[in-house]
């Protein structure tokens, strides 16, 4: 049997990483692929080395340096073909079309790293009471994405009878999925009440009274759906399924499973007010302002998820027990709310006071400002991105770049090799960046972006 002490002796028997780097193997990896991270790609390789030693026996043979210096040179080339290219949103938008959502916690990634060396034997069980304990809802689901725990609710509750929907509330989705391809898919009709622009509390008593059971409610982003200028609130809605033995269901985007905390100043209902409103389910995202994983989450009343949960098709859509894990670390943090404003990348990067912005602004555009190319770089306040909700502004700092002339293309231009990339918004024959949504461990790569002329700024 291995001992603590046997295993320690075979581990320091492989070679370091610095070891591996002074190779001509690997020193040949930085002029063959231009923006290859060699350095990180070796000490990854030296930790799965010293996984696989762990897990085997003690005999098995450790191969000579200039053989893992080979494995470790293919090993890299192959994760610099696999691997998404990493990027440094500097656009201000939090969830920017074309990227993935915000970055996870620490233990977060800790937690989905350990989960995705093991197997599991059930997906969600803690994750799924700690959605339901957080929201204070009677019970909660889980589902592979935002779209399959909609298209769920709706296979599950409607009754066989239509749904209700504000008109001004019909859309797309996510992943551009409309609202009505996702009803076709569930079998059931959309009863759109209310114009475009607005919606009464007497459509929705009308088409309740015509037999209608469900009433669904979207939120998006921005705080209020785009062009309406009147719909009842969650309270009054609440009310009137309630007087007509109704359900519903309210769909609250990126909405948090508890208020926000009060250092971070938007007005985006939560589905802990959602549920005390009156909603019997709650459907909302896991990479919204809870901060977690892309995943679906639907919570109310116990009977509501219980029909959902045994719905032939939910064994296909339910969340992995990876993403679970993930899930419910992050869940974990939101237990000390002053923890979590540090620690969750989404929180972090809300709270962080324009004070802070301001003077990382100023010193990353002071550095900016000498780089070929630039005319000139300067800090300036940016005002609120327009996917954060809520109706007070937060505002941002950021720098406002001015190329030389000519030197706008050689900048702008993006280099896919590049790691990471710096997204940024261009404005005229200029780049605006905000640091908003930037994290400050990525300062140093955002002003080297500017430094060496192999390195570019993707702007959109």
């Amino acid at each position: 049997m291995k001992t603590p002490q046997d295993l320690s002796d075979l581990i320091r028997r492989l070679p370091s990483a610095g070891d591996l780097l002074d190779k001509p193997q690997i020193k040949g990896l930085i002029d063959r692929v231009e923006g290859l991270d060699v350095t990180s790609g070796v000490r990854h390789f030296v930790d799965r080395m010293r996984r696989e030693v762990s897990r085997r026996s003690l005999d098995m043979p450790i191969p000579s340096i200039g053989e893992l210096a080979d494995r470790a040179a293919r090993f890299i080339l192959g994760r610099h073909v696999s691997e998404p290219p990493q990027v440094i949103n500097a656009t201000g938008q939090l969830w920017p079309v074309g990227l993935s959502g915000p970055p996870l916690a620490d233990d977060a990634i800790a937690a989905l790293s350990a989960a995705l060396q093991h197997y599991h034997v059930a997906a969600g069980v803690g994750a799924t009471s700690a959605v339901a304990r957080a929201a204070g809802a009677g019970a909660a689901v889980l589902f592979n994405s935002p779209n399959a725990s909609m298209l769920l609710a709706m296979a599950s509750l409607a009754g066989g009878e239509p749904i209700v929907v504000a008109r001004g509330e019909l859309g797309t989705l996510d992943a551009g999925t409309r609202l009505t391809d996702l009803a076709t898919q569930a079998g059931v009709a959309i009863l759109e009440v209310g114009a475009a622009d607005a919606v009464e509390l007497a459509d929705y008593e009308r088409a309740l009274a015509s037999g209608a059971k469900m009433v669904l409610r979207i939120e998006s982003l921005p705080h209020a759906v785009s062009g309406q200028t009147h719909r009842p609130s969650i309270d009054e809605l609440a009310a009137v399924v309630a007087k007509h033995s109704g359900l519903l269901v309210h769909d609250i985007g990126r909405g948090p499973l508890a208020p926000l905390p009060d250092a971070i100043p938007l007005e985006v209902i939560s589905a802990t007010e959602s549920l005390a409103s009156g909603a019997s389910l709650v459907v909302a995202r896991g990479d919204g302002y809870l901060g977690g994983p892309a995943c679906g989450l639907a919570l109310g009343h116990e009977k509501s998820v219980a029909k959902i949960a045994n719905h032939p098709l939910h064994s296909t859509v339910a969340l992995s027990p990876q993403l679970a894990t993930a899930l419910e670390a992050t869940l974990g943090l939101h237990r000390d709310p002053d923890r979590a404003s540090l620690s969750i990348p989404t929180l972090a990067f809300l709270s962080t006071p324009l004070e802070n912005l301001r003077s990382r602004a100023e010193r990353l555009a002071a550095q900016i400002a000498v780089q070929p190319g630039i005319a000139s770089a300067v800090a300036k306040e940016i005002p609120a991105a327009i996917d954060l909700g809520g109706t007070q502004p937060l505002a941002s700092f950021g720098i406002q770049i001015e190329c030389k002339a000519d030197s706008f293309d050689r900048i702008a231009k993006q280099m896919e090799e590049n790691r990471p990339r710096l997204l940024g918004v261009q404005e005229g024959e200029g780049v605006r960046l905000d640091l908003r949504i930037v994290a400050p461990d990525d300062d140093i790569a955002l002003v080297a972006a500017f430094d060496a002329p192999n390195v570019a700024v993707e702007t959109e």
